[in-house]
């Protein structure tokens, strides 16, 4: 979606910074890659980006939603089967792992595979082959599989619904992408970003925002995510009434007097964060910054808020006043 697509190029947050530098070592190389990340952080357009960048980009992409495979169609979905091996197969079908061949075979919600299947997924992965049902003819895939999963690969392992030969095998190359809630420095640009699309998809003029908008959105904790903060956008835009997107369009369920306990109580702990962070850092902003993990610009904004205007340090590496 244009807005995820825009922010994922420029993004602020040196989380999500880490994880596109990491797409960018692994694509070019036909190795197994993990993306780790909670529901509704855009894993799926993060592996699609991966495939385009990868030396396969021109072969096709294949994303599959293993809750949805069911343990008894594993092998017709992934290896293919022959005319009669069983009753309704009428026909050749080729399986996933031959019509990925040459390109990407992404397997999302990996976290649902059962420990049944976890043996056969992991021979196809160690061999490189497979048996359609019903042929004797072994067959050879090149299909690079990527997978995606909320649940960290580890705690899989842990609490034993990942074997740990498989654990082991998947391990190496893992990404992580940052929940929205740890990534606040890029929900302006992906704000604007979902309103511009869905503004352009419901022919309706690009709305204004109501002040009091972003700083509540920014207080959000956001347990869907981008996602989330599409759906809200859309939601939004669909019922203004104007061209001004005001605060009980993204949140119609609260009210104000909920709103504004939680950005009250938003405000007591950033306001005792960063002064342990001043403290801590003995005024240097460059060594806030490094504690805080955030960028310059909303660095500065939060000093200004809860710093008392303190001038910046040299080593904050920006001699503008905050």
């Amino acid at each position: 979606m244009e807005g995820e697509n825009a922010v994922m190029e420029n993004s602020r947050s040196q989380a999500y910074r880490k994880a596109l530098r990491d797409l960018n070592v692994l694509a070019p190389h036909d190795v197994i890659v993990v993306v780790e990340g909670e529901t509704g952080t855009g894993k799926e357009l993060f592996v699609r980006a991966l495939h385009e960048r990868s030396l396969r980009s021109s072969g096709p992409f294949y994303p599959v939603n293993m809750a949805e495979i069911p343990v008894a169609l594993f092998e017709s979905h992934f290896y293919g089967y022959r005319k009669g091996a069983f009753t309704g197969a009428t026909e050749n079908r080729e399986g996933l792992f031959e019509a990925a061949d040459k390109g990407t075979l992404f397997l999302d919600e990996f976290n649902s595979m059962s420990l049944e299947l976890q043996p056969k997924f992991l021979r196809v992965l160690e061999t490189r082959t497979y048996l359609p049902v019903g042929s004797l003819q072994i067959r050879t895939t090149g299909a690079r599989v990527v997978l995606a999963t909320n649940v960290p690969l580890k705690t899989l392992w842990e609490e034993g619904q990942l074997r740990e030969d498989l654990y082991f095998r998947l391990k190496t190359h893992r990404i992580l992408l940052p929940p929205l809630k740890e990534r606040l420095e890029d929900l302006p640009d992906l704000l604007w970003g979902f309103v511009r699309h869905f503004s352009k998809l419901y022919r309706k003029n690009v709305p204004r925002l109501e002040e009091s908008v972003m700083s509540l959105l920014l207080s959000y904790h956001w347990p869907g995510n981008v996602r989330e903060l599409s759906e809200k956008t859309s939601s939004a835009l669909l019922h203004a009434r104007n061209d001004c997107l005001t605060a009980d369009l993204f949140f119609p369920e609260d009210t104000e007097t909920t709103c504004q306990e939680y950005l009250a109580a938003r405000e007591t702990w950033e306001t005792s964060y960063f002064s342990q962070v001043i403290r801590s850092s003995g005024g240097d902003h460059g060594a806030g910054r490094r504690i805080t993990g955030l960028s310059p610009t909303t660095y500065r904004r939060k000093i200004r808020r809860y710093g008392k205007n303190r001038p910046l340090s040299a080593g904050d590496g920006d001699r503008r006043s905050p």
